[in-house]
């Protein structure tokens, strides 16, 4: 009965990393590489004790309990993280005044004694004095 878990979990353990590793583009490409590269690993191992062993002895490796969750937690942290900096990018992508050119503060009412309409100066270009 051990032996048919152990083996279906390093089936699913090793489809799931595939899985994780093709999928979530976020992640760096190594974590990509590393992901299918052991998901194939966990796969082909428990497809041999499944179906090509015939008897014996073989070693339980006790990273596929281990491994294949923290590789899947590690990559959807990655996307989670990549999706707030997008959103931070969004958000800070609004246009900002650059060192020299003139800050527009946007339309103000005129206040009493100002005769200054919206997009001019309050100087009409008249001598001072």
């Amino acid at each position: 009965m051990f032996f048919l878990i152990y083996t279906l979990l390093l089936l699913l353990g090793g489809i799931a990393m595939v899985a994780v590793g093709v999928a979530i583009k976020e992640q760096g490409t190594g974590s990509r590489v590393l992901n299918v590269i052991v998901g194939l690993a966990f796969f082909a191992y428990g497809f041999y004790l499944l179906f090509l062993f015939d008897g014996g002895s073989y070693r339980i490796f006790f990273y596929v309990f281990i491994l294949p969750v923290l590789l899947i937690v590690r990559a959807v942290k990655a996307r989670r993280e990549a999706r707030e900096q997008a959103a931070a990018h969004q958000f800070a992508g609004a246009p900002q005044p650059q060192y020299g050119q003139p800050v527009s503060q946007g339309w103000q009412p005129a206040q009493p004694g100002n005769s200054a309409q919206p997009g001019q100066s309050g100087w009409s270009g008249g001598p001072i004095g």
